[in-house]
């Protein structure tokens, strides 16, 4: 194939050649005008027209690699200032910033999270609790809720609910 073909004129490029390239570019211009710039361009625009394309094709193709290149180098410019953890430099580290206080959150930073959690759910259920005695009690409401409850029998899951719907339906 094409692409064989092209491995194998690199693999042929002679060692001669190529000090006569690093001659040629001892001062290693770096620049569009450069020799090396200018071999390494004709190198894959005769690459891509081996493998199929045009020569205007491969010119446009090769522009659009440039065009990304710079685009990329655009959008992630600001990420050069980088420690070598890959975070922005901050006066302060990363977890430092995870505890700090939020509008209504009264945790302090030494309260860990599931012990905020554990407050949040207790106060609800007392809430709950208090307004299932509200409407009547613990007989009306059904039962009062637990902050935990081993459950032995599965087949009785859900059993008071079922027989609060079977009342409910005789009555009408």
């Amino acid at each position: 194939s094409r692409v064989e073909q092209a491995l194998a004129d690199l693999k042929n490029f002679s060692k001669e050649q190529l000090a006569q390239q690093t001659q040629k570019n001892e001062s290693f211009n770096v620049g569009k005008k450069s020799e090396i710039y200018q071999s390494v361009k004709n190198g894959v625009n005769g690459t891509l027209v081996g493998n199929g394309l045009s020569g205007i094709e491969a010119t446009a193709l090769a522009k659009n690699f440039s065009d990304i290149k710079k685009e990329l180098n655009e959008k992630f410019k600001n990420f050069n200032n980088n420690n070598n953890n890959g975070l922005k430099n901050s006066t302060e580290p990363i977890y430092a910033k995870v505890n700090k206080k939020k509008t209504g959150q009264v945790a302090s930073p030494e309260e860990p999270i599931y012990a905020q959690v554990a407050k949040k759910v207790k106060a609800k259920i007392d809430q709950l609790n208090q307004a299932a005695s509200g409407l009547g009690g613990v007989g009306q409401a059904g039962f009062p809720l637990k902050r935990h409850d081993k459950v032995d029998d599965l087949s009785k899951v859900g059993l008071s609910r079922n027989q609060e719907l079977a009342q409910k339906i005789d009555n009408l």
